[in-house]
């Protein structure tokens, strides 16, 4: 995924606009899950199957627990973090349009073109012990066994049960009306630029003042915006995405640990294998060691 900016990627394929995250095959599998602020036209429900995962979605922060369901509306800034495997969590992304009848009845007009348009959303939580809660986790858990089955005509089955999902979560009230918010469209807006701008330059040398001025924003109003918004500061935001990416070189490249660090931005070595060692636990040597590089 690019780091921090709206995904470029497919989700599923044009026929099927429907993948899960990470990858049932265990090919995606890590010791530390971090994914950082993007945004996607697509719905995406996320299911905490193991231990704890905190999630930032929109400007409220989450702490999610094994049996939560958490659901996020299409071009939705959110971010996911689940550190250590003991902590596991799914998503499931598809564009909403694709579940859609050809023929106009009652659940097409009241529901699935209302959910496409952004007219209805779903609550962003469902926790466990919650009505439907138990209904809806059973749902996805059918679509990961027809998934992992992939056995012929298991498409319609996974649409079946996402039809189930919208059908559980109307009839315990846990779809919404939604208001066009102008003030509100305005700072998503702003920091969807902001969001984008850091993930295209989080390698490069990122001065407070420089960021806030690029933005028209004075630094002491930045940071309380940032701070506000995002739950963390500028420089701990910076650090998440260059330690992300620090780890997917560590995985993917034979490049010196010291040429990793300075590539993703960090000036100083010690204080990268400082900061990547509160993330993973492990130095960055240690780290590539143990998944195998």
């Amino acid at each position: 995924m690019d780091a921090a900016r709206r995904e470029k990627r497919e989700h599923g394929t044009l026929g099927f606009p429907f993948q899960i995250y990470p990858a049932l095959d265990g090919s995606e599998a890590q010791d530390s899950d971090y994914i950082p602020y993007h945004w996607h036209p697509e719905l995406e429900i996320i299911t905490v199957d193991a231990g704890q995962i905190s999630l930032t979605i929109a400007d409220h922060e989450y702490v999610g627990e094994r049996g939560d369901v958490f659901f996020v509306a299409g071009e939705e800034l959110h971010e996911i973090r689940a550190a250590g495997r003991e902590n596991q969590f799914h998503s499931f992304v598809f564009a909403v349009d694709f579940l859609q009848f050809a023929r106009e009845d009652q659940a097409q007009s009241e529901l699935l073109a209302p959910l496409a348009e952004g007219g209805l959303a779903f609550d962003t939580c469902l926790l466990r012990g919650q009505a439907g809660q138990d209904q809806v986790r059973a749902l996805l858990a059918q679509i990961m066994r027809a998934c992992l089955g992939s056995a012929p005509g298991y498409q319609l089955t996974v649409k079946a049960a996402l039809l189930g999902v919208i059908g559980a979560c109307a009839e315990h009230g846990l779809l919404k009306r939604r208001k066009s918010r102008p003030a509100s469209d305005y700072k998503t807006g702003q920091l969807k630029e902001i969001v984008t701008y850091l993930g295209a330059h989080f390698a490069e040398p990122l001065a407070l003042a420089d960021v806030s001025a690029r933005f028209g924003l004075s630094p002491q109003y930045f940071c309380t915006f940032f701070k506000d918004n995002f739950g963390k500061t500028l420089t701990q935001h910076v650090n998440s995405l260059r330690i992300e990416q620090a780890a997917r070189l560590l995985r993917e490249t034979d490049l010196p640990v010291m040429e990793v660090g300075f590539n993703v931005g960090f000036d100083n070595f010690s204080y990268f294998i400082k900061r990547f060692r509160s993330v993973y636990g492990v130095s960055p040597k240690a780290y590539r060691k143990a998944v195998g590089i």
